[in-house]
């Protein structure tokens, strides 16, 4: 089994750590340690400001025409992507069309220095674009040449991916280092909260934050118990030996899109100025299942569990042979946006456009429930069984919490600002480039439900911090070798929004990874085979590198002085795009 090298460096340092303590997973009597929590498996209960972020972060699908030019068209017009881009681009129009454009993503995933675990696949059919324009007036002989107007639907973020891998903490006798396992978190939540079970020796969910669901299903899973003499700390891991490696395995399945429905209109002045609007009313939907799972593996004692206790190690009488941890979240809302732009043709083949996006003004539920099992055997069925271990399961469900109605969250997205530039070269070709910048770091929490950890000055201040705005270039060329035959070619690139890569990778109260990097690469083709009917296909590249991430962590709050972690994850997302659109003019 693979080990990422980032995670041995982190072991190293809990090493240190743990070296004088040897070896005894169970409560501490020492004062209560007020600890923060960190990384992708917790906090899964709410919403953070890097959750908010990567849900704003756009990609422009449109029509085939447009992605095989690689979304170069802030200066190019005469094309239905032109309502969620620049709408200014509708005043090219002098007649009718309807386009419908059927998307195809296929997007592979990989984790440095890890092993595959589930599936790092995820294929998904659906629809870039569909629109129609109409041209409402036009007029040979007045200033205002025509007016076009447009309906249609752009889908302009897609979710839709799946990561998951494997990575194993080896345990040395050499050194007799504690390896990381999510149960250390679980204890160190309960005890942090000053959580106790009722007479019947239970915990009730409905009592409890949401944010300690997992640690109570952790109890309920018998990972982790009460222990009445435990002083400040009762809460301690059970049934995993100091003497565990620990293989950490991840699966995160998302799915969902941002679609728009636009309605634009777009005005020719003399065949020079262009100028255009788009009220943008948008459905956003992101749904995120999340595995967590942990195997034990007791080598240097034949399977067996031990715990260091005074001066002599003794074996379990029960030990835990896996956890397993599923959470599901999802959010659901609405958006509207509204979007100015212009172009203008001061020479010839020659086009200059600017458009400017307000920030999305969001609407949005979430909901989160979680759910664990663990397998639990006993030491004697390991000394006495040859064939597979047939443990006795247990686990627990929680209920689903709801962030709905007077509760929901409201939003504001980056503002985006866009200028391009673009040559035509008589029929034969044209060259397109554009730049694009949204501000990240202005966007806004306006609305955050009861009883949330952070207020909407929290999240102002988030942003500010550690957020930056974004510059994105896009290029694009088309060369006509034949009257009926387009050939294009495209590309693009988005730097971070993160004003450093790394600002949440060790941090507590923090969200899921966010997108750091991008970058796509882009070709198509165009095929006239009437006045009326055109056809146009594309395949774009993207590549997508996330921000580094653990999969939990625990820092002392009071001395910042670290707690537990699980070591750093770089993962990378690719996704393969082909789309169809077939045209018809009237």
């Amino acid at each position: 089994m693979k080990t990422n090298v980032r995670i041995k460096t982190a072991l190293l340092a809990v090493s240190a750590l743990a070296m004088a303590a040897m070896p005894l997973r169970a409560q501490t009597t020492e004062a209560r340690i007020n600890y923060g929590f960190g990384g992708s498996v917790l906090n899964r209960d709410m919403l953070w400001a890097s959750d908010f972020a990567e849900l704003s972060r756009t990609h422009l699908f449109g029509t085939a025409r447009v992605m095989g030019m690689g979304g170069a068209f802030t200066s190019l017009g005469a094309d239905l992507s032109s309502m969620a881009l620049n709408p200014a681009g509708l005043g090219m129009y002098r007649g009718n069309e309807i386009t419908l454009t059927p998307l195809v993503n296929v997007s592979h995933a990989s984790t440095e220095g890890t092993s595959t675990w589930q599936n790092n696949n995820k294929t998904r059919f659906a629809f870039g674009n569909v629109g129609v324009a109409l041209n409402v007036y036009e007029s040979g002989s007045r200033a205002l040449t025509s007016l076009t107007l447009g309906l249609g639907l752009n889908r302009v973020a897609d979710f839709n991916n799946r990561y998951s891998f494997s990575s194993e903490s080896l345990y040395d006798p050499s050194t007799g280092a504690l390896m990381p396992t999510i149960g250390d978190i679980f204890s160190q939540q309960l005890n942090s909260w000053g959580v106790r079970p009722n007479t019947g020796g239970h915990l009730l969910m409905d009592d409890l934050h949401p944010s300690v669901w997992p640690a109570a299903l952790g109890y309920d899973g018998y990972m982790v118990d009460y222990f009445s003499d435990g002083g400040a700390n009762p809460w301690g891991v059970a049934r995993i030996g100091g003497n565990a490696s620990v293989l950490h395995s991840m699966d995160v399945v998302n799915s969902g899109s941002v679609n728009e429905f636009d309605i634009s209109l777009g005005g020719n002045i003399k065949n020079i100025v262009y100028f255009g609007a788009t009220l943008g009313i948008q459905s956003i939907y992101k749904r995120t299942t999340m595995t967590y799972q942990e195997e034990y593996g007791y080598f240097n004692t034949n399977g067996v569990a031990q715990s260091y206790s005074g001066s002599e190690w003794t074996n379990l009488t029960e030990q835990l042979e896996m956890m397993n941890l599923s959470q599901q979240m999802t959010i659901d809302g609405s958006g509207v946006n509204f979007k100015v732009g212009v172009v203008v043709r001061p020479v010839g083949g020659l086009r200059i456009g600017m458009a400017f996006h307000t920030p999305t003004y969001y609407s949005l539920e979430y909901t989160y429930k979680a759910g664990i099992t663990t397998n639990i055997v006993q030491t004697e069925d390991i000394a006495n069984n040859n064939g597979p271990i047939r443990g006795v399961q247990k686990g627990n469900d929680s209920p689903t919490a709801s962030n709905e109605g007077p509760d929901s969250w409201n939003v504001t997205s980056p503002m985006r600002l866009m200028f391009g530039a673009s040559y035509t070269f008589g029929n034969f070709a044209i060259v397109s480039v554009d730049y694009e910048r949204n501000w990240y770091n202005a966007m806004r929490v306006k609305g955050v439900p009861r009883y949330n950890e952070l207020g909407s000055e929290d999240y102002k201040a988030e942003f500010k911090q550690n957020f930056q705005a974004t510059n994105s270039l896009r290029v694009g060329a088309e060369i006509k070798p034949l009257p009926f035959l387009a050939v294009r070619v495209g590309g693009g690139y988005t730097d971070s929004m993160l004003q450093d890569n790394a600002c949440y990778t060790y941090a507590v109260n923090a969200g899921m990874p966010v997108t750091r990097e991008s970058c796509y690469l882009s070709a198509g083709l165009g095929l006239i085979f009437s006045r009326t009917v055109s056809l146009d296909v594309a395949y774009q590249n993207v590549s997508d590198k996330l921000s580094g991430y653990q999969l939990f962590l625990s820092r002392d709050y009071d001395t910042g002085n670290p707690g537990t972690w699980s070591g750093v994850y770089d993962t990378s997302i690719t996704r393969h795009y082909i789309a169809m659109s077939l045209n018809f003019r009237f």
